[in-house]
C-alpha cells in the first residue's frame, strides 16, 4: 500500500473517530483529550531523550494528570491556582537538577517544561471549547483550523508548488502550499458557517470568522513548521509511529496545538457564533 493511500486511509478513519468524539458526552470527549495529552507529552519525552530519567517522568505525569483534571471539576479553577501548580512544577524540575546533578542538567529541565506545556496545557484547551455554550458546535473550528489548512496546503503544493517556502525547516513546503492552506481556512470555516446558519439555525458573525479563518490559516502553518523545527534538531523524522502514515500523535495534530487555544481565547472575548 502506498504511503498517500495509507494517510488517506488512516485520515478518514480518525476523521470519523474525532466525530464520533465531538458528539459524544463532554466527559467522554475529555478523557480522549486527555489520552492524547498524556500521548502526546510521552512522544515528546522521548524525542527530547527525557524516557530514562524517571524523576522527571514522574512528575510530568503528575502535574499533566493534575491539570487535566481541572476542565472536569464542579467549580472553576482560579487562574491563581492554575499559576501555582505551574510554579510549583518549575521549581520540582529544578530541584531535581540540584538532587541529581550528575544525570539531569538545566537542558533537561526547560525540555520537561515545554512538553507540559506544548504537549498537555496547549492541546487541553480543546476541552475548555467544548464545555462552552454550543460547545460542540465551536470545538469543530478547531478541527477545521487545524486540519483543513494542511490538506489545503498539501494538494495545492503537490499540484502547483514550484517555489519553497523554508527548506532549512521543512524542505518539502511550498510557497503555493501556504497561500493554498490560507485559503482552506477561509473557505472552510465560510462554508462551516453557512452550514450552522442555514442548516442547524445558528447566528455566524462572519465579519469575526474571516480574521478567525485567516489568523488560523497562518498559525496552523506555524504549528506544523514548529514541530518540524524539533525534530529535525533532536535528528527525528517522526515523533512516533502511532498512526499509520503520518507517525505519532504529534505528527497529526502538531497544527492543533496551535489553534486550540488560538480559538478557545478568541472565543472569550468575541462571540462568533450562538444561538
Amino acid at each position: 500500500m502506498s504511503k498517500f493511500r495509507m494517510r488517506l486511509i488512516s485520515g478518514v478513519v480518525g476523521a470519523a473517530v474525532v466525530l464520533l468524539l465531538i458528539f459524544a458526552p463532554p466527559v467522554v470527549f475529555h478523557i480522549a483529550v486527555a489520552i492524547a495529552c498524556l500521548i502526546a507529552l510521552f512522544e515528546l519525552c522521548r524525542t527530547f531523550e527525557q524516557t530514562t530519567k524517571w524523576q522527571l517522568m514522574v512528575l510530568g505525569y503528575a502535574f499533566s494528570l493534575i491539570f487535566l483534571v481541572t476542565p472536569v471539576l464542579p467549580v472553576s479553577v482560579p487562574k491563581e491556582l492554575f499559576m501555582f501548580l505551574l510554579v510549583v512544577y518549575l521549581m520540582l524540575l529544578a530541584i531535581c537538577s540540584v538532587l541529581f546533578h550528575d544525570t539531569i542538567k538545566f537542558s533537561d529541565v526547560s525540555r520537561m517544561l515545554f512538553s507540559l506545556v506544548y504537549g498537555v496545557l496547549f492541546l487541553m484547551h480543546l476541552s475548555y471549547i467544548r464545555m462552552l455554550d454550543h460547545g460542540t458546535a465551536l470545538v469543530i473550528l478547531v478541527f477545521l483550523g487545524a486540519w483543513m489548512p494542511d490538506t489545503f496546503a498539501f494538494f495545492a503544493g503537490r499540484f502547483f508548488g514550484k517555489h519553497k517556502l523554508i527548506p532549512q525547516v521543512s524542505p518539502k513546503k511550498t510557497v503555493e502550499g501556504s497561500v493554498g492552506a490560507v485559503l482552506g481556512a477561509v473557505i472552510s470555516f465560510m462554508v462551516y458557517g453557512l452550514i450552522l446558519q442555514f442548516g442547524f439555525g445558528y447566528s455566524v458573525n462572519y465579519l469575526l470568522l474571516l480574521p478567525l479563518s485567516l489568523t488560523c490559516g497562518v498559525v496552523s502553518q506555524f504549528g506544523d513548521l514548529s514541530a518540524s523545527v524539533i525534530k529535525r534538531e533532536c535528528g527525528k523524522k517522526d515523533f512516533g509511529n502511532l498512526i499509520p502514515g503520518h507517525g505519532g500523535m504529534l505528527d497529526r495534530i502538531d497544527s492543533l496545538v496551535f489553534i486550540a487555544p488560538l480559538i478557545y481565547y478568541f472565543l472569550l472575548i468575541f462571540e462568533v457564533i450562538c444561538k
